[in-house]
């Protein structure tokens, strides 16, 4: 994952907040990342992942499903920055975005990844 310079390092133990509408990614990420060595929150909502966010002693990087139903990624990913600018953002979806969406998250600063994906390439 190619992270700002300017951005926090994220290390082996770090905290990571994912949150996939999609109950096999979610929990294969988990597994992926905790045998990595980091610490993973998981969510299946944006809201959920908010209250964890919040009530989270220390969120290191958040990885969001672009799309998901009732509130999307993005806008979670908006309401977090708002609360920790300088929070490492890793937007990951299965649907095609188009160049302006992707124009819009390089804006924010945040990275994207493409379901599928490898789990090197996460």
């Amino acid at each position: 994952m190619h992270l700002d310079s300017q951005a926090p390092v994220i290390t082996a133990q770090s905290t990571i907040l994912v949150v996939d509408d999609d109950s096999d990614i979610r929990s294969l990420t988990r597994t992926f990342l905790e045998h990595e060595g980091y610490r993973v929150h998981t969510s299946g909502d944006a809201d959920r992942a908010s209250k964890i966010f919040r009530s989270a002693p220390h969120i290191d990087l958040l990885i969001t499903d672009y799309s998901m139903p009732q509130r999307s990624g993005m806008d979670l990913a908006l309401e977090i920055k708002s609360l920790q600018p300088a929070l490492p953002i890793l937007i990951i979806s299965g649907i095609f975005l188009d160049p302006a969406q992707l124009a819009q998250l390089q804006t924010q600063g945040w990275n994207f990844l493409a379901k599928p994906f490898t789990l090197p390439q996460l």
